[in-house]
């Protein structure tokens, strides 16, 4: 009880800092627990979106499970008893009482063998006609079908007559009439069978999920019975041979998380096996959406690395903020400790007791974090771009067993980095104290050992692996999977901006001493005083500058990083995409159309034939286009110049047209896009060649080439250019094919004129640009109402659209967001109560300097001049380092792409917006503090300070 309390009484004694320090135990944890809640819920929002996507291209719903049995020749009853049991194993192992796996639909087919039947009148039917059926049984039919004709079937036998449902195909096909009877003949029947047919039916709702797996189409010689009176007449009495078996089961997929996909899986490839094993038939598993499924363990694994590699810069800043925290409330209570050292309190002991007051802290931390980790989640998920929220449907977030271990690391981490400042302290007596007291500071143990130098050649490590892991995904044309990235890498950038920090933290007081030297006949009193201490004292204010440093600088890479990707993805559309809207119309063809294999459309043969160009002109008038333009392209174009034949890519433009629609990034190439395109306006023989031609095959400009198509002529033209980049067209090679080269593909880029009139005229697409984004629905309407047939229509702001709602890119918005605002907050904070506690420790100094005559004016100057060149110096320094670290380490987020395919290159962007927030804060910041300094100067009392000192 005696330690409950005083450990109460120096937390009320504290109670700032102890509010500071469960801040950060409590930021720490929230972060940790948001990483395995986001990459939960987001990776949840992508499997559904892409379960639904599937079934709209596909139509085979991809929550879906089915099994086709083919059934042996064996006696009746073996039959019956297998199928019962299987019964039993879907009913026992593939549902289960979680919402999930309850199904939304569950369907057991029975199919009997081809049976022979004749008309039991032969005088009311055609009794020479063949006739050949079969009897089936679909679990849940007569809620999901519709009576056409007739009425519905008795559930028993009618005067030892199966009354039964048949689709119209099957009236056609048997020849016969609704309540005709027919007896089978057939040798594997056990016993004389008779059947009518007495309605008619047809699927109520073809979208139905019921029908997914096959609609009624299919059963135009089946005889369907009641559920019941196959099960117990057909089946059990054997009365006619089975020989299929189906089950067909629906669940709800928007109820799936990653686990219960895996599940799903699991128990596809369990009833395959126990197909196979333990009945011995051939069965077919059929599961639409195992592709999809599979997919997710990977991308988990992919994202899981994003959020730990995004996040290691705020972990960082985290901990340096509870070290520092912790660090100034252990400060001020070393006399205390050193009092208890001095009465035979030994270390263990204290550090007992300030381990339990860490794990009160902890433990409440603990209990809070997982919460805010959710709602940070929540603002996570409502990223668009960086630090742009807007209202979107919310994560399905929930805390599971997981969030609690990531929870559970992180509060020993912050735990164990709160004991360590108890433990640098338990080591010092009071005797120890005093002498500490009486002499100046030491240096500083990471300027002692050299932390700054060996920072910064890890930093320089890092980069130089990430450049080289670069330089072979490009040059090797490979994806970013081909080459295993380490996420570590993305811890470089938070070293170089400690590393770089330690250094000016090196470098400064000398700078200030120099300053002080320049100018010591001509400083101010107050400003002679700040130099001399921020000089001289410089070790006391490193932990302040240090952690300016790192927030800013941590907040200025952040916002640098989110900035660079964000618009590098969304460039990399628009290059690819070329304009606002790229279209195709079908074009008539008047080659003979060829002949078509069942079930296949016939088609015309492009290569023979001419086509007849649709007009252009009306593409030009419609509503919300600003500019139209004719592209015409080609991938199988040969070129040819002298001893050089080689495949290229053909692109036939109109200059003009073309410059005002196509979009192009500006410094892509040494001139402007447009000198370009007015190059070879002039001459219809004038091409641009890719500069791969120049570099790979020795070709020039004035060369001349020839360019031919398959099954057409050849056109020659004049090398007037070499571009590296051009609309569209991805100069970087291809993963190379075994025993092939890796040189990077070519383009020649020609006037469409002259190829429409040296080789063909062909289909090309139409590039639209748009007054506004806006107008696109007043297009689509124009469209739909002229009934143009289209080929394809891709919209670029659409790709933009999904692309900002990729849960990748919501991640790293995410994450980014939140990084750069809790730099701003983290920062604010620490900064406060450095300089609060501070002026309270100098409540003495101050008091005896205002009692020696210094006016309050000249003590604010003081305390203004002290606060520029120790918060102000960290502020700028931070600055620097954060533009530092930008421009050397943000092409490093490349990999978590495929940097052999980013076109335009990685450019790294630093907006104004960012820079001028963090300014606008760091100067509140010092406003703030310097406010609250001069409101405690002007109430403190000189005479109880100068009594404090005598006391």
């Amino acid at each position: 009880m005696a330690i409950l309390i005083m450990l109460f009484r120096k937390t009320v004694k504290n109670r700032w800092l102890v509010l500071s320090l469960l801040t950060g135990m409590t930021l720490c944890i929230a972060l940790t627990s948001s990483m395995p809640i986001y990459k939960n819920s987001i990776l949840q929002r992508m499997l559904h979106k892409e379960m639904e996507q599937s079934y709209v291209n596909t139509g085979a719903y991809t929550g879906r499970i089915s099994a086709e049995s083919s059934l042996p020749d064996v006696p009746a009853h073996e039959q019956v008893r297998d199928i019962i049991e299987m019964d039993a194993y879907w009913e026992q192992h593939i549902f289960d009482n979680s919402e999930a796996f309850t199904p939304l639909f569950y369907v057991r087919e029975r199919l009997s063998r081809a049976i022979q039947i004749v008309p039991a009148d032969p005088e009311r039917v055609n009794p020479e006609q063949q006739r050949t059926a079969r009897l089936y049984m679909r679990s849940g039919l007569l809620d999901h079908i519709r009576l056409v004709d007739g009425r519905l079937p008795s559930p028993e036998p009618v005067d030892g007559v199966y009354e039964a449902l048949v689709t119209d195909n099957a009236l056609v096909k048997l020849h016969m009439l609704l309540d005709n009877e027919f007896i089978v003949e057939d040798d594997s029947a056990a016993a004389p069978v008779r059947i009518k047919p007495v309605g008619v039916i047809a699927e109520s709702d073809l979208s139905d999920l019921y029908w997914n797996i096959g609609n009624l189409s299919g059963y135009s010689n089946h005889f369907i019975l009641d559920e019941r009176l196959f099960e117990q007449d057909v089946m059990a009495k054997g009365t006619v041979r089975l020989s299929h078996a189906r089950w067909y089961a629906a669940f709800d997929f928007l109820r799936f998380d990653l686990e219960q996909a895996d599940s799903l899986i699991e128990r596809a490839q369990r009833l395959k096996n126990v197909y196979v094993s333990q009945f011995g038939y051939f069965a077919t598993v059929d599961l639409p959406g195992e592709k999809t499924l599979g997919s997710f363990r990977e991308r988990e694994s992919t994202l899981q690395a994003l959020l730990w590699s995004l996040n290691v810069p705020l972990y960082v800043l985290i901990a340096f903020y509870l070290y520092m925290v912790s660090n100034l409330l252990i400060d001020r209570q070393k006399p205390e400790i050193a009092v208890l050292r001095s009465r035979g309190a030994g270390r263990l002991q204290l550090t007992m007791l300030y381990a339990v007051e860490g794990l009160l802290f902890t433990g409440i931390a603990l209990a809070i974090g997982p919460f805010i980790g959710l709602m940070l989640t929540q603002a996570l998920g409502s990223t668009d771009t960086f630090m742009s929220f807007v209202q979107r449907k919310s994560l399905q977030a929930e805390l599971s067993p997981e969030v609690f271990i990531y929870a559970g690391g992180a509060a020993v981490g912050a735990f164990i980095l709160n004991l360590i400042p108890v433990i640098q302290a338990t080591r010092v007596s009071i005797v120890d104290q005093k002498r500490i007291a009486a002499r100046q500071k030491p240096r500083s143990f990471w300027h002692l050992f050299g932390l700054d130098f060996i920072l910064l050649v890890l930093a320089g490590y890092g980069l130089f692996s990430f450049r080289r892991r670069v330089e072979d995904l490009v040059s090797l044309g490979l994806d970013n999977k081909d080459i295993a990235v380490d996420p570590l890498l993305f811890a470089v950038p938070s070293l170089f901006i400690l590393g770089f920090g330690l250094l000016m933290l090196r470098i400064y007081p000398m700078i200030v001493r120099l300053i002080y030297w320049i100018g010591k006949r001509m400083w101010s009193p107050s400003l002679y005083s700040s130099m001399l201490m921020v000089g001289r004292r410089s070790v006391q204010y490193q932990g302040l500058m240090l952690f300016m440093i790192l927030t800013v600088g941590t907040g200025i890479f952040n916002a640098s990083a989110a900035r660079t990707m964000n618009q590098n993805m969304e460039d990399q559309i628009w290059y690819r995409q070329g304009a606002d809207i790229v279209l195709q119309q079908r074009w008539v063809n008047d080659a003979p159309i060829s002949s078509s294999a069942p079930g296949q459309m016939a088609q015309s043969d492009p290569t023979e034939g001419n086509y007849l160009e649709p007009p252009f002109e009306p593409f030009k008038s419609m509503p919300g286009v600003e500019m139209a333009a004719q592209v015409y392209k080609r991938t199988d174009a040969k070129l040819s110049s002298g001893n050089v034949h080689a495949d290229t890519s053909l692109i036939g433009i109109r200059s003009d047209e073309f410059g005002q629609v196509a979009w192009m990034k500006e410094r892509l190439l040494p001139y402007h896009f447009y000198d370009y395109l007015n190059l070879i306006a002039a001459d219809p023989f004038a091409v641009l060649v890719s500069s791969s031609a120049e570099k790979d095959y020795n070709l020039s400009v004035g060369d001349h080439v020839s360019i031919s198509l398959p099954s057409h002529g050849e056109m020659r033209g004049v090398i007037y250019g070499f571009i590296d980049y051009f609309p569209g067209f991805i100069p970087n090679p291809e993963a190379p094919q075994p025993g092939a080269g890796s040189r990077k593909p070519l383009l020649v880029v020609a006037q469409l004129p002259t190829i429409q009139n040296e080789l063909a005229l062909e289909p090309y697409e139409v590039w639209l640009k748009l007054t506004s984004p806006d107008d696109r629905q007043a297009l689509y309407d124009h469209i739909q109402n002229e009934n143009l047939q289209l080929l394809k229509l891709d919209d670029t702001y659409e790709r933009i659209a999904e692309s900002r709602n990729d849960p990748f890119r919501m991640a790293m918005n995410g994450v980014m967001s939140l990084g750069f605002i809790l730099s701003l907050g983290i920062s604010f904070i620490g900064f406060l109560i450095y300089w609060l506690l501070s002026l309270q420790g100098r409540m003495l100094q101050l008091g005896i300097l205002r009692a020696m005559g210094i006016s309050f004016t000249q003590l604010v100057g003081m305390l203004a001049a002290e606060q520029l060149l120790t918060s102000g110096a960290g502020i700028l320094v931070g600055f620097a380092a954060g533009m530092l670290a930008s421009h050397i380490f943000v092409p490093m987020f490349q990999l978590a792409f495929d940097p052999g395919r980013i076109v335009p290159p990685f450019e790294v962007m630093i907006q104004a917006n960012d820079t001028v927030q963090m300014l606008l804060l760091t100067t509140t910041m010092l406003l703030t503090a310097l406010g609250i300094l001069i409101w405690l100067l002007s109430r403190m009392k000189i005479a109880q300070a100068v009594k404090l000192g005598e006391d």
